[in-house]
């Protein structure tokens, strides 16, 4: 399941919240497809156009080290094509990271390194890896979402005060990395404000939580969030400096061969 990249730090559900969790979903004639559908049909982490990020990346000693990333995105066909170009610190910069989507298949990912002057292309198992020391996988940097995987509705629930739809999200693919994604859903915008990963043996593996959720370039943004590694204890802030939606680029930018300059 290619996995909405999204996300606090995680909170405790409380006694009546998991009580209410095992009652039946309202019956207010949105589906669980419904909502997912909603969901996909916004941009609201980052879109197409140009962003700088920062990384704050944080061990289980809580000691950090920060990254600043660009990123430049366009739609091509309805696919999404981004192209992550680390600015610092000097020991990653120029390391580039070439993520095209496919609509029937396994997104198309190139890792270039400057230090070794090669490419190479991120497939298969190696997607479950780290992403450049974060607690993100190249599979969490996916923007296929939530199409891929069977969607059951639970009984809502608030989040940090906030009205949710609560989705549990199974992949088809019994390869994936996760046996489930659990995901409370903005009634209001449908933006994902938190959600639960599981590994495969149906442990909670990891947190993403939307910190911060603002209006920037006329709709609602999430503009900083945290992946939080549960059973290491580390943690990823991704927090958005800057947003141009405007910017265009050419197709050229992004083919795999143009990497290296």
């Amino acid at each position: 399941m290619k996995s909405l990249v999204l996300p606090v730090v995680c909170l405790l559900v409380s006694l009546s919240s998991a009580t209410l969790a095992n009652a039946a979903p309202p019956d207010d004639g949105m589906t669980a497809q419904q909502i997912v559908d909603k969901v996909l049909a916004k941009d609201n982490v980052f879109g197409v156009g140009e962003a700088r990020l920062k990384l704050i990346i944080q061990n289980s000693k809580g000691q950090e080290r920060v990254r600043v990333v660009d990123t430049r995105s366009i739609k091509v066909d309805g696919a999404r094509w981004t192209l992550v170009t680390f600015v610092e610190p000097a020991d990653v910069s120029g390391t580039r990271l070439l993520a095209k989507e496919v609509k029937d298949g396994d997104d198309i990912q190139y890792l270039y390194l400057p230090a070794l002057k090669e490419k190479r292309r991120i497939a298969g198992s190696e997607k479950n890896e780290s992403f450049m020391g974060t607690d993100f996988t190249y599979n969490d940097l996916e923007q296929k979402g939530m199409e891929e995987g069977d969607h059951t509705r639970l009984a809502d629930e608030q989040h940090s005060g906030i009205d949710c739809y609560r989705i549990d999200a199974v992949p088809k693919d019994k390869d994936d990395e996760y046996s489930k994604l659990e995901l409370w859903i903005d009634k209001k915008d449908f933006i994902p404000l938190k959600i639960y990963f599981y590994d495969r043996k149906g442990a909670h593996l990891k947190t993403l939580v939307a910190q911060k959720v603002e209006p920037m370039g006329g709709e609602m943004t999430v503009t900083k969030l945290m992946m939080k590694n549960v059973k290491k204890g580390t943690k990823t802030i991704m927090a958005l400096d800057s947003l141009d939606r405007k910017k265009t680029f050419p197709k050229a930018m992004f083919d795999e061969n143009a990497l290296d300059k």
